[in-house]
């Protein structure tokens, strides 16, 4: 019985060449510090935004050459690729754009909606038409030939989409507000009269000048450095609680003439209102140089009152929950109305549910579909499955 159990133990063993399988571990090893991973490259500096034309032009057309497809123009560069124009060979042979990026999550950004767009087209169309059409995504292994990193190699990815069209003035400043001026007269006015609509004033200059810049604050926190004037027993003067102020503030500001033009709103309107909150300031010293005095912090909070309020009219620029962050928490429009800011914003806020999470939702990342004249975020590199706690 043993000697059976031996040989079949035996059996089970194979012959191992201990020096041919280091040798091998070690030309595995060499061929990965070669290989540029895009942490290393963004130490060292290595972007494809700033190779020449020529380098970029190669590493493009190997790309283009493993969809098939020819390759035309190069179109734009930016931080996170270089973008071309091609035309595919199967199908209708549309035309597409080839983003050429080095970074894994672009290409992971683009994987995720690729999919969920083909979900979506059958599930809900109308949600999915905010997603562009992603194609089949390729890479390759572009070889240093020459300079600094000669006998190095990174990998770079293809990532084909669909060719969009940049959307109208009106409707991206419909979207996304100014960009230092207005181009559309009608997109000016509609954000004049949204942004000094009292549904959107009022909550925003509690929330800006309470203790939290968020929403849902307890009443009690809002125009936290106000004064309290308390009762004057020789003059009879019955006092102010910072509330009684806050509600005089706010009787104040609508009283004020609404912004006429986008230079108007910049050089009277918000200075106006910056003023008349300061006229409500608490005047108690600070007792340390270390800390400011209730007056400087009421003049921060006026001075982030801008920024606070065009946010409520328009696209935010990340998902709502992430904002506090970036210091405008709460900042975001409230899509209840039928405009087309809250329909689109009803869009992003949708996806996620659907196992997609928007992210870098400018103004330079929206585009049109000129078929349809449909609203697509162009760029979803950055688009990413919702964590469990989302």
């Amino acid at each position: 019985m043993y000697p059976n159990c031996l040989k079949k133990s035996k059996m089970r063993f194979k012959k191992v060449n201990i020096a041919q399988s280091w040798r091998q571990f070690l030309t595995e090893e060499e061929k990965e510090r070669k290989m540029m991973t895009h942490r290393t490259a963004s130490r060292q500096s290595v972007n494809l935004v700033d190779f020449d034309a020529k380098s970029a032009r190669e590493i493009a057309q190997m790309l283009a050459d493993k969809l098939g497809a020819e390759l035309g123009e190069e179109l734009a560069r930016g931080s996170m690729g270089i973008v071309y124009e091609i035309r595919m060979q199967e199908g209708e042979g549309r035309d597409m754009i080839l983003k050429v990026t080095q970074f894994p999550h672009e290409k992971k950004g683009y994987t995720l909606t690729r999919w969920k767009k083909r979900g979506l087209e059958h599930k809900n169309p109308e949600l999915a038409s905010v997603l562009p059409y992603v194609g089949r995504i390729v890479d390759v292994i572009y070889d240093f030939k020459e300079g600094y990193h000669r006998g190095s190699s990174i990998k770079v990815y293809g990532i084909p989409v669909e060719r969009l069209v940049p959307l109208p003035n009106r409707v991206k400043e419909q979207l996304f507000g100014h960009g230092g001026g207005f181009k559309s007269k009608e997109a000016e006015k509609e954000w004049l009269t949204a942004i000094s609509d009292p549904k959107t004033l009022i909550p925003v200059l509690r929330s800006n000048f309470g203790a939290k810049n968020e929403m849902d604050v307890d009443p009690e926190q809002y125009y936290t450095y106000f004064a309290d004037i308390p009762p004057d027993e020789e003059t009879g003067g019955l006092g102010r609680s910072r509330l009684q102020g806050g509600e005089q503030f706010e009787q104040m500001v609508l009283d004020l003439k609404p912004p006429e033009s986008f230079e108007d709103y910049l050089l009277r309107w918000i200075p106006q209102i910056k003023r008349r909150a300061l006229h409500f300031a608490d005047n108690t010293p600070s007792s340390s140089g270390i800390y400011r005095s209730p007056k400087r912090k009421l003049s921060d909070q006026a001075d982030r009152l801008p920024r606070h309020l065009e946010a409520m009219v328009k696209i935010p620029q990340y998902p709502p929950e992430v904002l506090q962050y970036f210091g405008i928490e709460g900042a975001h429009p409230s899509g209840e109305s039928e405009d087309v800011v809250d329909q689109f914003f009803n869009k992003l806020q949708a996806l996620g549910p659907e196992g997609i999470k928007f992210w870098d939702t400018h103004r330079d990342n929206v585009m049109m579909r000129p078929e349809t004249n449909e609203i697509v975020v162009s760029d979803v590199g950055l688009f990413h499955s919702p964590k469990k706690d989302d």
